[in-house]
C-alpha cells in the first residue's frame, strides 16, 4: 500500500543503498583485488525498491497500469536473483573451500533460482502466482507460497552451507554473513504482522551496512592486489606478537621473496607480474593454516607470521609452500617458473624489536638467494 511513511522509509534507504554503491564502485576503481558480488548485491537491493515503489502504486490509469504490474514481476524476480549472488559472496569468504562443493550447490540454488523466475514469469498467462483483475486490483494467487517456498528453501540451503564451513570463515566475517539472511527473513514475519511496509528490503539493507563496516571497509588492511594483509598490518601485527612474548611462549616468521621477478616484469611486462605476486598469494594460501597469518612486505616479498616458537613448524611450512609451488609450475605451464627464496626464524626475547627481526630473516633469504646465483 502506498503512503507517504512508506515512500519516506523507501527513499531513505535507497539513498543508503546509493551511498554503498557510490563508495563500493569508487573502491573497485581504486583497488582491482575487492570482491564485485558485494556490489551487485547493492545494486539489485536498490533496483528492488524501485520495483517495490512500482507494485505499491494503486490505479485505474491505463498507462500507468504496466508499471505496476512490472514492479510486482521484477520484486520477486530481484529478490531470488539476490541469493545465487550472496552465495558466491560467501564462496569468497571461505578459506581452502572445497569447489566440487561449491559447483554442487552453486549448481542446486541456480537450478532453485532458474524454477522461481520461471514460475513468476508464467503467472502473466496462468495467473497461478498472483493476477489483476478487471478494476485493476492485484490478487495473490492459488500457487503463490511455491516461490516464496523456494526463495525460503535457497536461503535454508545456504545458511546450512555457511554455518558448516564456520571453522573456514573468518569470526570477524561469519557473524555479519549469518545476520544477512536472518534479518530478512524477520522483515517476511514482520510483513505478516504490519502489512504496508518492505521489511525484509528494510532487513537486507541493514544487512549490507553491517557487511560493508565488518567485510567490505576492513579490507582496507589487506593488500589490494592479492588480498594478503599489507605492510601495515603486518608491523602492526608483529608488534603485538612481540608484546604477547615470553621466554616459554614466542612465533616464528618466514620471509619470501620472488625469483627473478624484475625478469618478469621485463620480459612479459608488469600485468603478468601482477599475476606472478597474485598467484604466490594463493600458493602461500592455499598452503598454510586458517589462522596462519600471510602479508605483502613489499614489493615481491610476503612475510608469514606463525603461532608456533618451533622450527620444525616453519620448516614443515615451507615444505608445503615448496610442494604447492612445484605443482603449480608443472600445471600452468607458463612461459617462466615460480620461484622462491626464504629466511625464517623464531623469535626470541633477546632479539629486541621488530625491525632487528625482520633484519635477521632477510638476512637469510638473502643468504639463499646468493647461494642459488652462484650455485
Amino acid at each position: 500500500m502506498f503512503s507517504p511513511t512508506y515512500l519516506c522509509i523507501c527513499i531513505y534507504c535507497m539513498l543508503q543503498l546509493g551511498f554503498l554503491i557510490l563508495a563500493e564502485s569508487r573502491r573497485r576503481t581504486m583497488q582491482a583485488g575487492h570482491n564485485r558480488y558485494f556490489l551487485w548485491m547493492l545494486i539489485i537491493t536498490l533496483l528492488s525498491f524501485i520495483a517495490d515503489i512500482m507494485s505499491s502504486f494503486q490505479t485505474n490509469l491505463t498507462w500507468l497500469f504496466p508499471f505496476v504490474a512490472a514492479g510486482n514481476y521484477f520484486e520477486i524476480i530481484l529478490n531470488t536473483a539476490l541469493l545465487p549472488i550472496f552465495f558466491r559472496y560467501i564462496c569468497d569468504q571461505v578459506f581452502k573451500l572445497d569447489m566440487k562443493l561449491k559447483r554442487r550447490l552453486n549448481l542446486v540454488i541456480c537450478v532453485m533460482a532458474a524454477i522461481c523466475i520461471v514460475s513468476v514469469i508464467s503467472t502473466a498467462i496462468t495467473g497461478r502466482i498472483f493476477y489483476f483483475d478487471e478494476a485493476k486490483v492485484y490478487h495473490r494467487g492459488p500457487l503463490f507460497a511455491l516461490p516464496m517456498t523456494i526463495l525460503f528453501i535457497m536461503m535454508i540451503i545456504i545458511e546450512v552451507f555457511l554455518i558448516s564451513q564456520k571453522k573456514k570463515i573468518e569470526p570477524h566475517y561469519y557473524r555479519p554473513l549469518v545476520l544477512f539472511l536472518i534479518s530478512p527473513l524477520i522483515g517476511w514475519a514482520l510483513q505478516l504482522l504490519i502489512y504496508g511496509l518492505p521489511f525484509s528490503l528494510l532487513g537486507i539493507t541493514f544487512a549490507s551496512l553491517i557487511l560493508f563496516t565488518n567485510i567490505q571497509n576492513r579490507n582496507m588492511d589487506h593488500d589490494y592486489l592479492t588480498g594478503v594483509f599489507n605492510r601495515q598490518t603486518l608491523d602492526s601485527y608483529m608488534q603485538q606478537k612481540i608484546n604477547a612474548s615470553t621466554e616459554d611462549k614466542t612465533f616464528s616468521a618466514i620471509l619470501l621473496d620472488i625469483d627473478n621477478f624484475k625478469f618478469i616484469n621485463d620480459h612479459f611486462g608488469h600485468i603478468e607480474g601482477d599475476k606472478a605476486l597474485i598467484d604466490t598469494a594463493y600458493i602461500l594460501r592455499d598452503s598454510l593454516e586458517f589462522n596462519d597469518f600471510i602479508a605483502r612486505y613489499g614489493g615481491d616479498e610476503f612475510c608469514i607470521i606463525l603461532d608456533s616458537n618451533d622450527l620444525e613448524a616453519a620448516q614443515n611450512a615451507i615444505r608445503q609452500i615448496n610442494n604447492n609451488l612445484l605443482d603449480f609450475n608443472q600445471r600452468k605451464n607458463k612461459p617462466y617458473q615460480l620461484k622462491l627464496s626464504v629466511g625464517y626464524a623464531v623469535y626470541n626475547l633477546s632479539i629486541g624489536n621488530a625491525e632487528l627481526f625482520l633484519k635477521i630473516i632477510d638476512q637469510k633469504m638473502y643468504e639463499q638467494k646468493k647461494t642459488k646465483r652462484t650455485g
